[in-house]
């Protein structure tokens, strides 16, 4: 479908999102992590710098869990009897995500470890 203007494709592209954290029970959980990440970063007071990394492994990890939903949702309507290729499919595109998570796993341990440390010494 064509959008005849872009206020139609931003407003198709919202919808999108409000359909990910409505079939999606992981993209939830990463939603409240998001938040949470957030709020401790606001109480840090991280830096710019910090925030890019910290927001930029975050939209990974959802972007990565749309892609993962969409992926399952199209496996899905092409078939709803167990086949090996679209297990495969699945499988990769959930990798996908479990990548991205440990990314930023990693990003937050970097970004925030020195922050903690110096309000939790010893």
């Amino acid at each position: 479908m064509k959008h005849s203007n872009f206020l139609s494709a931003l407003k198709t592209a919202f919808i999108g999102i409000r359909s990910l954290f409505k079939e999606s029970r992981n993209a939830r959980i990463q939603g409240v992590l998001f938040l949470c990440v957030s709020i401790t970063g606001l109480y840090v007071q991280l830096t710019s710098y910090d925030w890019l990394w910290v927001l930029a492994a975050s939209a990974l990890v959802l972007t990565m869990e749309a892609l993962n939903t969409s992926i399952e949702q199209l496996a899905d309507l092409i078939s709803s009897e167990y086949h090996p290729k679209i297990k495969i499919l699945k499988d990769i595109a959930a990798g996908a995500v479990l990548i991205a998570s440990i990314f930023s796993i990693v990003v937050a341990c970097v970004v925030f470890l020195p922050y903690l440390s110096a309000i939790f010494p010893g």
